[in-house]
């Protein structure tokens, strides 16, 4: 079942976030979280969530098998982004401020 990360994930990969931002600078926060969510993880990884996110037509199961890897692992490359993506969005702005404290010391 999806939730809203999932749908997040959707509407940044077709376009519509972007869109969504010039309305709500929100939702500009948000593409920037996810940008800089899909730059830190394995390219490999990247490309899985990409391939499933930017087509609302593709099954998981062709996912799996486009990129020759275990149905487990690829759920678990999705699920670890979607929780890095969460505490980025949830708690981004208190790692900034972690970091320009520890940058001061």
């Amino acid at each position: 079942m999806a939730d809203s990360t999932d749908k997040l994930l959707r509407d940044y990969f077709s376009g519509r976030l972007k869109l969504m931002s010039e309305i709500d600078p929100k939702h500009k926060q948000d593409v920037v979280d996810i940008t800089f969510c899909l730059s830190v993880i394995k390219p490999e990884h990247s490309e899985v969530i990409k391939r499933y996110y930017s087509d609302k037509f593709i099954t998981w199961n062709e996912v799996v098998s486009e990129a020759c890897k275990s149905n487990s692992s690829l759920r678990t490359w999705r699920n670890d982004f979607k929780t890095l993506l969460n505490i980025i969005l949830q708690h981004g702005d208190e790692f900034i401020n972690l970091r320009q404290e520890a940058l001061q010391a």
